[in-house]
């Protein structure tokens, strides 16, 4: 006769995380501790060699002179791959300890059943309401031993490691007697179906309100782009210095992100924040170096590079009315849209994080086509003019479709 196949797992009422743990006042059920410390040392050894990698590339950036923009970026791109590679470090760090010193527990909490996995200081409480458990029981384990099993949902679980079979037994009753505490009356028999009920007239849907045409952080957006249009109609800005504008808004929009990743993931933050940065900000520095040697700068230019600091202060500090203004369009939308609205309620952290490349991958490649289309055509004014219109309406439709359901 075949083994019966094995059900899925019963997902739990509810599940915590957290150093604190207030058991006074619950019933203990004890249980025998799993054998961790295998897994424990497994992920030493892969901390130990990441570790090692992260330890070579800081100390291959100690003593780096940085005297130009090309030093700078470099620089700053390994700061970043370290910064992103760091997380990593330090959540195999955290799991090498806490699987070393893995402890479980369980007791019965008024109405609930509480299963207690501890990483160290950490626990997991694991939320099971006892009216929705059923037929707690006894199974046999391969090693000889028994371990506790029940149904829950539409499938089950287990509690602790393998253990003699009167010890699982005794810790049934107690499950049992804590379930028949409850009074919990009995199944009624199935009974006949009850007539359908009379369907309902059909009713005029109600009128949707119409949705503005222009929020407030749409017309911040709009005016914000219309600062380089300005710039180079009337203040007589190249290309680098457009193409440097554009780059600095993606910083921006980077800036904002942070916050954004802050409000969803909350404790979280403290892993994906970091490693949101690392990664944008090791794209951002390689991006610039790109607009810098190819439009600032300029491929036919000869001779030894610029400072860095004089190159950065000639290229941005003209700029700064255009940054102020872009920090504070998206500064709106943040506020108007992100927080105003609401719309971080069901966001998850991993599409939060994937957020600002949906929009800045189609930016980047409009504003390098429209840069190469500029050098081609060798006619500044119209061709930038042309590139502002185009990236305008490439940053209008993404934001309307991120925001124009809930804008208003």
């Amino acid at each position: 006769m075949p083994p019966p196949s094995r059900r899925r797992k019963a997902r739990p009422e509810r599940i915590r995380v957290t150093l604190f743990d207030d058991a006074s006042g619950s019933t203990p059920i004890a249980l025998p501790s799993r054998r961790m410390w295998p897994v424990g040392l497994g992920f030493a050894v892969v901390f130990a060699i990441f570790g090692g990698i992260a330890v070579g590339q800081i100390t291959s950036m100690r003593g780096h002179d940085v005297a130009t923009v090309f030093d700078l970026m470099f620089i700053l791109f390994q700061g970043f791959w370290v910064l992103g590679w760091s997380v990593g470090v330090l959540v195999l760090f955290l799991l090498t300890v806490l699987f070393l010193f893995y402890r479980e527990s369980a007791r019965i909490s008024g109405r609930r059943l509480v299963h207690v996995p501890r990483l160290g200081p950490l626990k997991i409480l694991v939320e099971y309401d006892l009216a929705k458990i059923r037929n707690p029981r006894v199974v046999s384990a391969g090693s000889g031993g028994a371990r506790i099993r029940f149904d829950y949902g539409d499938g089950d679980n287990g509690l602790g490691n393998d253990m003699p079979r009167a010890d699982a037994e005794a810790r049934v009753r107690t499950i049992q007697s804590a379930i028949a505490a409850l009074g919990l009356p009995e199944p009624a028999a199935p009974g006949p179906a009850p007539d359908p009920p009379e369907p309902e007239p059909a009713r005029a849907p109600s009128p949707v309100p119409a949705v503005a045409t222009f929020s407030t952080s749409t017309l911040a957006l709009a005016a914000a782009n219309l600062v380089p249009l300005a710039g180079v109609l009337l203040l007589g800005w190249n290309l680098g210095e457009v193409m440097a504008l554009f780059w600095a808004e993606n910083a921006v929009i980077g800036f904002y992100n942070v916050l954004k990743l802050a409000v969803v993931a909350r404790w979280a933050a403290l892993f994906a924040g970091p490693f949101f940065v690392g990664h944008y900000g090791g794209f951002m520095a390689g991006h610039f170096l790109f607009i810098y040697y190819l439009f600032v700068r300029g491929v036919e230019t000869t001779g030894p590079d610029v400072g860095v600091q004089p190159a950065l202060s000639a290229l941005f500090v003209p700029l700064w009315p255009a940054l102020l203004a872009l920090f504070i369009s998206h500064g709106v939308s943040f506020c108007t849209n992100f927080l105003g609205r609401k719309e971080y309620v069901g966001r998850k952290v991993q599409e939060q994080m994937a957020e600002p490349y949906k929009r800045i991958i189609v930016m980047h490649l409009t504003i390098i086509f429209g840069g190469w289309l500029i050098l081609l055509l060798r006619s500044p004014v119209p061709a930038l003019v042309l590139l502002i219109a185009l990236k305008t309406a490439v940053d209008l439709r993404a934001h309307r479709r991120e925001h124009g359901e809930k804008a208003s």
